[in-house]
């Protein structure tokens, strides 16, 4: 038995170095055929881990596949608080419920606030059962009691780190927005691939006490709803359930009049909020994933394309040796066996080589395009998976070049003279066409995904937003809001100002309505009496908001969608219902966009008011930004000097909208410029196999008076014919997944016929550059090297 593990062993390690013999004996096409690998390699890795980290978004809760979010069709996930409290007393499946408010605070200590150092932070208010309901792991205090009390905060580490540096902050006082809590827990930071996230969470019962945002009031619908099933229990009847309660608000009620036959509520699990967008909630679109993991196919597929061209190209000179082997009593099997072993030697060599490029340039990937999810610690799963795709990638790609060059008969080989011309002509060619339909389909993507960001970032969208500035504003400013814009505009260069709850692109009010019978729902913006004429609004009738006028608080502007929608013929004849007041409708504006041009202009109302001076907004002299933006900080300074403000770009924040889009279309154009990248090594193989099969007629050519232009033009003529082939069939297929793409958006540019051309002509340039050094190479060489054995 050890004889024969000897033999065995000895055989295994003979047939090894053959191998490694054979691949440092053709170096060019090893050589080049690693490289192919291990950018396909590189590229399915990345890829992978990303797809792989935005699936995994809220898995790691220990009851995520029982944990839902309550939802309305007109709504989404924004509910009144009250309707929690119910939940929980009338609907037995329910095991565990939490309610979420998302907000934002200045936070500071005792000891910071005394050098006037706060940082801005997000909050989630959140009740005593939120750990419990959320796998959150507590590193100090105790998870069933931090949240109880009224005025007690969970901090993150992180946040923790920054204000108490490393002591131990249980029991130390926080101040939120200049209101204190008590420490009563920290948490590990929100891991990456949970969707929503935050830097503090102070308890719920801090905002029912004081009976803050709405908490004890139905008509607030900022708060979100989280549930646990009891096992067993059916969503759908959860749902029927919740809506049969009988001391449900009013507009619930009016909801289930609305949609007598249609379901308007309905509970969406934990682990598929990821993929529904929502303002306070990580997201992906999960079409953008299907595209990615498409990517990965692709690039996997060119990767083999190119390792059977450059296999294929050493037929002429591997079939001899492998023949010979054959003539001793080998038989074409095991020089089948020994070229499918080559090939899964060089892929494992690849995939290490890819290892290592990965390990190096992660994390500069994640910066540049703004995404996470690289990183491979606590996935080391992931390197089997990888092992054991680049052994099935060996196998794979190497079947057909094995079957290829072992098919020359054995007489024909032993003597030199193989001739494979014809053989596997039409699926090499096929296999580079391939390659070229995925470049210029890519390419031509990725041409319109930037032509509809430059179209949003060019487009009028009703408003003046140009050379516009502005702070959100604190406590302190907004009890001195008056005097502290008279001070500013006392600078020359400050040609204006108005105060607002909401900037454009981020209004967060909707309101529900019952006018003279009917149901309205829209969204309100309260502004100031200089908002109109800040922002250039036109009035398509009745008038605008007067300046210093008290008579025109809380009257309103309708926007002319809103009267569209509604059917309202008489709009200025109508009072529309506030809070606590009715207040007039006085004009209508032309529709302008006041959120993300991916969505179509919704029913709006302007609501005058002389409160909420959340934001000042300043439309300041472009000359002297720098001075002008020193000049608002240190004013606002004096008015308030613990809370110092931050000063942002309107056009900046607006831009922002589309910050998602403009990562992807960035991490397309990178992908499609390494799809490209494949193309050209697998070109180079291709040519070389042609020039190889073609020698000796270049050279009968020559030496009756070819030209070297000649035969270039001969050599290179076929690749034109491959590309227009290519051309012709993803060209169709860009455009329509383009249109579909396209589709989505409420404002697109529109699909040019020169995009895709130019797509085309890219590729045929750079393709043409790459094979015609090959092709003038073999076209100069001296005709009698070749002719010397005929």
């Amino acid at each position: 038995m050890v004889q024969i593990s000897k033999i065995l062993s000895k055989t295994i390690m003979l047939q090894l170095k053959r191998n490694i013999k054979a691949i440092f004996k053709y170096k060019t096409s090893s050589g080049l055929t690693l490289l192919s690998m291990v950018i396909s390699f590189l590229g399915v890795i990345i890829l992978t881990l990303y797809v792989s980290f935005e699936k995994s978004f809220d898995h790691f809760h220990k009851s995520a596949s029982s944990i839902y979010r309550l939802e309305t069709k007109e709504y989404g996930s924004n509910l009144p608080a009250l309707l929690g409290n119910l939940i929980s007393e009338k609907v037995p499946e329910v095991e565990k419920l939490t309610v979420l408010l998302f907000d934002n605070a200045r936070i500071s200590t005792p000891g910071l606030r005394e050098t006037s150092i706060n940082f801005q932070s997000s909050l989630l208010y959140a009740g005593s059962t939120f750990f419990d309901l959320f796998t959150f792991p507590l590193t100090l205090g105790n998870p069933e009691t931090a949240l109880t009390d009224p005025n007690t905060v969970v901090l993150t580490e992180t946040l923790s780190e920054k204000l108490f540096g490393g002591a131990n902050p249980l029991g130390e006082t926080i101040f939120l927005n200049e209101e204190g809590y008590k420490v009563t827990g920290v948490m590990s930071d929100f891991p990456e691939n949970s969707s929503f996230n935050a830097d503090c969470i102070p308890s719920f019962t801090t905002l029912t006490k004081h009976n803050r945002s709405g908490v004890n009031e139905w008509s607030e619908w900022s708060f979100h709803i989280f549930m646990n099933l009891r096992k067993g229990a059916d969503p759908v009847q959860v749902v029927n359930k919740i809506l049969q309660i009988p001391d449900l608000d009013d507009e619930l009620k009016s909801m289930r009049s609305r949609y007598p036959n249609q379901t308007f509520a309905y509970l969406t699990p934990l682990t598929r909020i990821h993929s529904i967008p929502a303002g306070n909630y990580s997201y992906i679109n999960p079409v953008i994933l299907n595209v990615l993991v498409l990517l990965g196919v692709i690039l996997a597929v060119m990767g083999a394309v190119n390792f059977i061209n450059f296999s294929t190209s050493q037929a002429p000179l591997r079939s001899k040796a492998l023949s010979v082997l054959q003539v001793l009593g080998g038989r074409r099997l095991s020089s089948m066996g020994q070229i499918l072993t080559e090939s899964v030697l060089l892929s494992i060599v690849a995939l290490l080589v890819s290892f290592f490029l990965y390990g190096l340039t992660y994390s500069a990937i994640e910066t540049l395009f703004g995404i996470s999810g690289l990183n491979m610690s606590g996935r080391y799963q992931f390197i089997l998976w990888f092992f054991l795709f680049a052994i099935g990638f060996g196998v794979l790609a190497g079947l057909y070049p094995a079957q290829y060059i072992t098919s020359s008969p054995i007489a024909q080989a032993v003597k030199g003279n193989s001739h494979f011309t014809g053989k596997g002509k039409t699926f090499r060619n096929t296999l580079v066409t391939i390659q070229f339909i995925f470049t210029i389909g890519l390419i031509a993507s990725a041409f319109v995904i930037e032509k509809q960001l430059n179209f949003w970032r060019n487009f009028d969208i009703g408003l003046d937003k140009e050379h516009v500035v502005y702070l959100r504003t604190t406590p302190d400013l907004q009890n001195h809001h008056q005097a502290f814009a008279d001070e500013l505009i006392k600078n020359r260069d400050i040609a204006d100002y108005t105060y607002s709850q909401f900037i454009p692109g981020n209004v967060g009010m909707g309101w529900g309505r019952e006018v003279d019978g009917q149901h309205v729902q829209l969204t309100s913006w309260p502004v100031d009496d200089r908002f109109i004429d800040f922002f250039g609004i036109k009035i398509a009738d009745g008038r605008k908001f007067e300046k210093d006028s008290k008579g025109d608080m809380n009257t309103f502007i309708l926007n002319e969608k809103a009267v569209e929608e509604f059917g309202w013929n008489n709009a200025l004849e109508r009072q529309f219902p506030g809070f606590d007041f009715n207040g007039q409708i006085i004009g209508i504006a032309q529709n302008f966009n006041f959120s993300s041009l991916k969505e179509d202009i919704e029913p709006m109302l302007l609501w005058c008011t002389d409160t909420r001076k959340n934001t000042l907004m300043l439309k300041i002299r472009p000359e002297n930004y720098t001075q002008t933006l020193a000049y608002i900080k240190s004013t606002a300074k004096k008015f308030d000097p613990k809370n110092p403000v931050e000063v942002k770009f309107l056009d900046d924040t607006l831009n922002k909208l589309y910050d998602k889009e403009e990562r992807v279309a960035r991490f397309i154009e990178f992908i499609a410029l390494w799809c490209m990248f494949l193309a050209v090594v697998g070109l180079l193989g291709l040519i070389t196999f042609i020039c190889r099969d073609r020698i000796k007629e270049i050279g009968i050519r020559k030496v009756n008076g070819a030209k070297v232009a000649e035969v270039v033009t001969m050599l290179n003529k076929d690749l034109i014919r491959w590309i227009a082939i290519a051309f012709v069939i993803s060209i169709p297929a860009a455009w329509y997944a383009m249109h579909q793409w396209l589709e989505g958006f409420a404002y697109k540019t529109s699909l040019s016929w020169w995009i895709f051309a130019l797509a085309g002509l890219l590729a045929l340039g750079i393709a043409l550059l790459t094979v015609s050094w090959q092709s003038w190479k073999a076209a100069t060489r001296n005709p009698v090297e070749a002719l010397r054995y005929e």
